[in-house]
């Protein structure tokens, strides 16, 4: 994986990695996840969420743009059908249809049961 490496092809490599099949790629999206760690026991803890397109660049994406102090950000694989769920369920009031989820009021910061999120960086 390189700084020009393609969001498609990372889901790809980590489906491999995780050995899933590499014909089901269509079903995974790689997000780009904003969170921190809370509490005791560090838990993480999901504030917002973007899908990447299939040929955007996330490493290079992660070095141009840093999260506000107190924040991590990080590479997570996910269903498209949950992700797609998500979107649909959150009204947008204040970024004008940018792609961005925010989810943690919601309580989407606990992973599905089908799929536990992949932290790839």
């Amino acid at each position: 994986v390189t700084g020009s490496s393609g969001a498609r092809e990372l889901v790809k490599e980590a489906l491999e990695r995780y050995g899933l099949s590499q014909l089901s790629a269509g079903q995974y999206a790689l997000c780009d996840v904003i969170g921190r760690f809370q509490g005791p026991e560090k838990q993480w803890h999901t504030e917002g969420l973007r899908v990447l397109g299939d040929h955007e660049k996330p490493l290079l994406i992660q070095d141009l743009w840093k999260p506000r102090e107190g924040f991590s950000r990080r590479l997570e694989l996910r269903r498209r059908a949950e992700v797609e769920e998500m979107a649909a369920k959150d009204v947008d009031t204040t970024t004008a249809g940018q792609s961005w989820v925010w989810g943690r009021e919601r309580g989407w910061d606990a992973p599905p049961e089908a799929l536990p999120h992949q932290q790839l960086s």
